[in-house]
């Protein structure tokens, strides 16, 4: 009686794992195809990030840049003449 019992436990457990196998492969089937239109929509939506990027970086960024810089380099070349200049007149005498 027990023998038979433990056979029929043994048989259940059998198509209980199989079951579960199965459905573990459709639920991961299904999960892959979500997940990779997710991750194809979210690559399209960094590659157009990157080209606005690249746009901003090329036609805004780059032209501030050295604006700023030359702006920089003038103001500098200002300050530096106008402090020998200054200097120039002490010693000559006509400073303060």
């Amino acid at each position: 009686m027990l023998e038979q019992f433990r056979d029929v436990m043994i048989i259940i457990s059998a198509f209980l794992v199989i079951a579960s196998a199965l459905l573990f492969s459709v639920l991961t089937i299904v999960i892959f195809r979500k997940v990779s239109s997710t991750v194809d929509a979210a690559r399209g939506f960094f590659s157009a990030l990157r080209t606005v990027s690249s746009f901003v970086s090329g036609r805004v960024v780059k032209p501030l840049t050295t604006g700023a810089i030359f702006t920089a380099g003038i103001r500098k070349a200002i300050v530096t003449l106008s402090k020998r200049s200054q200097g120039k007149e002490e010693k000559n005498g006509r400073g303060k």
